[in-house]
């Protein structure tokens, strides 16, 4: 017979996932209010998403930023763009990546079983795992950047207009 989770588990889970609305609610929020033209953070949302989808994990953050200054977005919208990739994605967009990849190169996935304890052996199949897998993450980084720079616009836009027409009409 299958035990019912007791009311401190449901309220836990509820609260957990109410956090995650709140959170989430709280950065989009917080990208539409960001100063500077739709244009400067649309270009830092998409940096930061192409950047999330790419395999370079622990650098993301510092990357995407990096990127928007030397392209003039804006740096705090490329450091909200980066959490695409955020760690309960993250597995899903490097499978995605990796398999894209492996479409692109036509290579047939690597033998885990490694066979040659070697240096060079070992180098050979971090290769035949690594190029698939950066080469996936440019291609679906590119078509997410692109995706999200006229969505982040138009969702701008849209609230800068209905924002204006709230101060007119008041």
């Amino acid at each position: 017979m299958a035990k019912e989770p007791d009311l401190g588990q449901k309220i836990w889970v509820k609260g957990r996932w109410d956090r995650w609305k709140r959170n989430l609610r709280f950065l989009y929020l917080r990208l539409l209010r960001l100063k500077g033209k739709p244009q400067e953070v649309a270009g830092g949302v998409a940096i930061g998403v192409f950047v999330g989808m790419t395999p370079t994990v622990p650098l993301h953050t510092v990357l995407a930023v990096l990127i928007a200054l030397i392209l003039k977005k804006s740096k705090l919208a490329a450091a909200l763009g980066v959490w695409v990739a955020n760690p309960f994605f993250l597995p899903f967009i490097y499978l995605l990546d990796y398999k894209v990849g492996r479409v692109l190169t036509g290579v047939n996935p690597p033998s885990l079983a490694v066979s040659n304890f070697s240096v060079p052996g070992l180098v050979q199949l971090g290769w035949d795992i690594s190029y698939p897998l950066l080469l996936g993450g440019t291609v679906t980084g590119l078509l997410c950047a692109i995706l999200s720079y006229f969505i982040t616009k138009r969702i701008i836009l849209l609230y800068q207009a209905k924002r204006r027409q709230r101060k007119e009409s008041s």
